[in-house]
């Protein structure tokens, strides 16, 4: 699961970083692989196809190979095979081997003579043999330690071997006491034909330079081993050789007895083709084609088709990027029109793109955007002037309205109790008109808004004194907010002239402001005597009617300036009290 997830984001994060990039480095990318991915796979076909028909044809070449040394050797050992066959079917070698000498009996005297002749001739018409003996069980005739041998000195296995084929030619062996002298051993039983009687074992050595003669000259890039059914090296082309058994370079080349093409790793750690056919004695010759040797033809085509590709792959780019700047540059110049458009300048200066897509698209822009100025032109400015203009009318009314109220209650106190109270009411009016006016500006912040509604009722308080109590509920965290000025004062104002109903208890006012989503909202909530439901439903059409005006005065200055969704909502139960909701969105522009 983990998995899946990390390769999830993976690809989302490619698929992000895909689409994030310019239009023109996804041409040139998606070009780029259209003409890297084929070439890849010709390249990569091409070699797989050119390895394969050279170990095809190098199987082929070396199963030819080893049946022309496999027809060499045992041609030659048909050749020793027929010389033991002479030496077996002569009598008179048989009677000398048979008779019985008594002592003092010269007559052995001839046998070592015929034997000498015979066998001196045998390897004087046969240089490649290196000895020949015949041991025999006859212990009257005496051994001449080179000719004649008796049987205790040949070794058992040999004898063994000898014996149970029984007249036949016995398989082939090294001695492999020493690499250096490795020689070739024939041996066969020397028995009566008709009454199948042993009397001695004829024995042929033959050096290892008989054999390596025959494959010497098929050493091109490959080893050839020839080896017993044991696996007992008799020879190989590569010199000088301390290999004594095909199993130290091969082990599974002995579990393969049959003509067979193997895999393997050699001693040194180079991986090669083992390719091994059996003679008809048993033997096996093997064939080890390093796949290094192998495949550097596949390697040097491969290579050249790799750098012919490369150049392709180079001028492919150098066009696909040509290509993508020449095509992506009439995007480029499309999207700096739509930039001038999206900065409000309509002045577009376009030249000739052609009539294809991109073309008509540059029409149509320009036609859209001369639509537009028109229409900013005759409708939008004319709204914001209107708008303006009632914004102005609207915030002038209030203050006329509020200015001859509170002077006239600062004139009635200082006639009537000649005191400071004048003095502060007249502090708190300058205060107020001071933020209000705010330099012509038409927006101040939540904090500047409170202070303006404190000093408000603080000239209440002094004209309407124990008749009210003011709580204020405020998050800190929004009066770094701005909204268009003047909007709880209208609301505090109808709670003092309107919600009072009984002059001794008063009436308390809660002034909350609260954080609402992406939005602020401001409450006035008294516990005056409310309002009918006539009346509120009067209200709550926000017309610009007297009795309603201060809810429509602040309501539709909070719409033209932030929108429909934002303005004022007003809740209400006769003998209960009112609560009014002003709701804005949190900005921080001042206009």
């Amino acid at each position: 699961m983990n998995i899946v997830k990390s390769f999830y984001r993976l690809a989302s994060t490619l698929y992000l970083s895909l689409v994030n990039k310019r239009f023109r480095s996804k041409l040139f990318l998606v070009f780029l692989l259209v003409t890297i991915v084929p070439i890849s796979f010709f390249v990569i076909y091409s070699y797989l196809t050119i390895k394969e028909q050279l170990v095809h044809q190098a199987v082929e070449n070396v199963g030819s190979t080893i049946d022309q040394i496999n027809n060499n050797i045992e041609n030659k050992l048909d050749l020793y095979y027929q010389i033991s066959t002479l030496i077996y079917m002569d009598t008179d070698l048989r009677n000398y081997l048979l008779y019985r000498y008594k002592k003092n009996d010269l007559s052995y005297l001839d046998a070592y003579d015929y034997i000498n002749k015979l066998l001196y001739k045998v390897m004087a018409m046969n240089p490649s043999l290196k000895a020949i003996t015949i041991y025999t069980d006859n212990e009257t005739l005496h051994s001449d330690g080179y000719f004649i041998k008796h049987m205790d000195e040949l070794p058992e296995t040999l004898t063994t071997q000898s014996m149970q084929a029984e007249g036949r030619i016995t398989n082939f062996y090294p001695d492999q006491k020493s690499a250096k002298e490795r020689v070739v051993t024939l041996a066969r039983s020397l028995n009566y034909l008709s009454l199948n009687f042993p009397y001695g074992i004829l024995t042929m050595e033959i050096t290892e330079r008989e054999f390596f003669s025959l494959i010497e000259k098929e050493n091109k890039n490959k080893t050839i081993l020839v080896a017993d059914e044991q696996g007992n090296l008799i020879t190989t082309n590569t010199k000088p050789s301390k290999i004594l058994n095909i199993a130290e370079v091969i082990p599974q080349a002995l579990s393969h007895t049959a003509s067979s093409t193997l895999n393997s790793e050699m001693s040194g750690g180079k991986k090669a083709m083992v390719i091994q056919k059996p003679l008809m004695n048993g033997w096996r010759t093997v064939v080890l084609l390093p796949y290094d040797e192998l495949l550097e033809q596949a390697r040097n085509a491969s290579r050249k088709m790799l750098y012919i590709s490369l150049g392709c792959i180079i001028a492919a780019a150098l066009l696909i990027y040509g290509t993508s700047q020449l095509m992506t540059k009439r995007f480029e110049a499309l999207l700096h029109q739509i930039r001038k458009v999206e900065r409000g300048n309509f002045d577009l200066s376009f030249r000739s793109m052609g009539h294809d897509e991109v073309g008509q698209l540059s029409f149509a822009l320009n036609k859209m955007a001369m639509t537009i100025q028109d229409l900013i032109n005759d409708v939008y400015k004319k709204e914001i002037a209107q708008k303006e203009a009632e914004m102005d009318s609207l915030q002038a009314q209030i203050t006329p309205h509020f200015l001859y109220n509170t002077l006239a209650s600062i004139s009635a106190l200082a006639v009537t109790n000649n005191n400071m109270q004048g003095h502060l009411m007249a502090d708190d009016l300058a205060k107020f008109y001071r933020i209000s006016l705010n330099k012509g500006k038409k927006r101040i912040t939540i904090e500047q808004e409170i202070m303006l509604t404190r000093h408000y009722l603080s000239i209440q308080k002094t004209r309407f004194d124990g008749l009210f109590t003011v709580h204020y509920l405020l998050d800190e965290s929004l009066l770094r907010f701005t909204t268009v000025k003047l909007i709880l004062q209208p609301f505090i104002e109808n709670c003092i002239n309107h919600a009072i109903w009984d002059d001794e208890s008063g009436i308390t006012i809660i002034i909350r402001l609260m954080p609402d989503g992406d939005d602020l909202v401001f409450s006035v909530i008294d516990d005056g005597m409310g309002m009918p439901a006539h009346v509120l439903q009067r209200l709550a059409q926000k017309t610009d009617q007297p009795a309603g005006y201060g809810i429509y005065n602040v309501d539709k200055r909070i719409k033209l300036a932030y929108g429909e969704r934002y303005g004022v909502d007003i809740y209400s139960r006769l003998g209960i009290g009112t609560a009014v909701s002003i709701r804005l969105p949190k900005t921080v522009t001042f206009t």
